[in-house]
């Protein structure tokens, strides 16, 4: 009796102690940081149930976060002053719902709609869609984001583009390979080798700190079917004066034979800009765009070198547009090198340039991307700023 009356007390009393605090530190470094979203790994599971936010210990501010998996919480934070390191506790919220809907993520049959604080930012292409009357049927395409917008709404990407109909805004594709001893071309569809379609969505999830889709695109050969599944993890965040989102790629060779990817000027992750930076566009050309890479080369001379970031803008409908993209420093061979074209707006990022590489049945080839889209002309210290956050991450205790 006595040891039965021992153990519920104890009971109790555990209970009442609950679990201790999950504080986290997030020291910014000797850097000033704007848009920073932080990974945090917790040494525990999380129940996933209800939402979470961090208490800053010293002023009590509430910051909402995601919980991504049950040890994985993302927080995003506009800015971060130098030198001064912050301290959250991590607390289940008890808030019902958010007061403000950042985020928005609206799925239909044609595809993805993603919204911003109200304004659209991109659709993910998920049904067939069909060039203009006249093409040829091949260049049918889904499984890519277009359009992509600037805050203001302007159009930066161009889909079936004059002279160029298999470029499709924000899209991944190989061009030169060899797959059971034959030529694969995902890249150009015209020739009949091969294609990237859209597969399937595994989840789509409207955030306070991040919005979520998880996609798969199939890579296909025509003659022996699917030989990579490309997953894209693209993650959203709620800034307020311009667009931020990662397109984490993950693509597996599902086949049962290697995939040779041969030394080739281009193929990667690529980008296709606005109908009015395009001069084979009679009806919509305005002005040629402007290229910047993180090196200081132009248009004139960046086609093929090495590149952390690669920013494009240029004026559509009278008013000035871009965005940014940036390879992340783990991707493979890291900066990569870019195929710019020099005079028709698109450029990707290559790391077969120089050399091939394989992907082995059941192997993954990872690559990680940040596009950062704004109005007026390219911002060279927001640029900065977000590499360093890439370069540079802030460092995050959990105690």
């Amino acid at each position: 009796m006595k040891n039965s009356t021992l153990i519920i007390l104890l009971a109790i009393w555990l209970q009442s102690c609950g679990k201790p605090d999950i504080l986290i530190t997030i020291d910014p470094g000797n850097f000033e940081r704007t848009a920073v979203p932080v990974s945090i790994e917790l040494k525990e599971s999380l129940d996933e149930t209800g939402n979470y936010e961090l208490v800053e210990i010293e002023s009590g501010k509430k910051i909402l976060v995601e919980v991504l998996d049950k040890k994985n919480v993302l927080v995003f934070l506009e800015n971060l002053e130098p030198e001064k390191s912050l301290t959250f506790k991590l607390v289940k919220s008890t808030e019902k719902e958010t007061k403000t809907k950042a985020l928005e993520i609206i799925e239909n049959q044609d595809g993805i709609q993603v919204k911003v604080n109200g304004k659209e930012l991109f659709f993910y292409q998920k049904e067939m869609v069909f060039p203009p009357n006249g093409e040829s049927q091949l260049y049918a395409k889904n499984g890519f984001i277009h359009p992509l917008k600037s805050p203001n709404g302007a159009i930066v990407t161009d889909d079936f583009p004059a002279g160029h109909m298999h470029q499709h805004a924000l899209y991944n594709a190989w061009t030169n390979t060899k797959f059971k001893g034959k030529k694969v071309d995902f890249w150009n569809q015209r020739d009949s080798l091969g294609t990237v379609v859209h597969k399937d969505v595994l989840a789509v999830k409207e955030g306070n700190a991040v919005g979520q889709i998880i996609s798969t695109q199939s890579h296909i050969s025509m003659e022996n079917g699917e030989v990579l599944e490309e997953k894209w993890d693209i993650r959203i965040y709620p800034v307020s004066d311009f667009f931020l989102f990662d397109i984490y790629s993950e693509q597996t060779n599902t086949s049962n034979d290697t995939l040779f990817l041969e030394k080739y000027i281009y193929g990667g992750m690529a980008l296709r800009g606005s109908r009015e930076w395009n001069p084979d566009d009679s009806v919509y050309f305005d002005k040629p765009w402007k290229v910047l890479s993180d090196q200081g080369f132009t248009l004139e001379n960046v086609n093929h070198t090495k590149a952390k970031w690669i920013s494009v803008s240029g004026e559509i409908s009278g008013e000035f547009a871009g965005v940014t993209v940036f390879g992340f420093p783990d991707n493979f061979r890291y900066p990569q090198y870019v195929r710019v074209h020099p005079s028709m707006p698109y450029w990707v990022f290559t790391p077969v340039f120089e050399e091939g590489f394989v992907i082995a049945p059941g192997e993954t080839y990872k690559s990680k991307y940040r596009y950062f889209v704004h109005d007026g002309k390219a911002d060279l210290k927001m640029i900065e700023s977000i590499q360093r956050n890439l370069e540079n991450p802030v460092t995050v205790m959990v105690n």
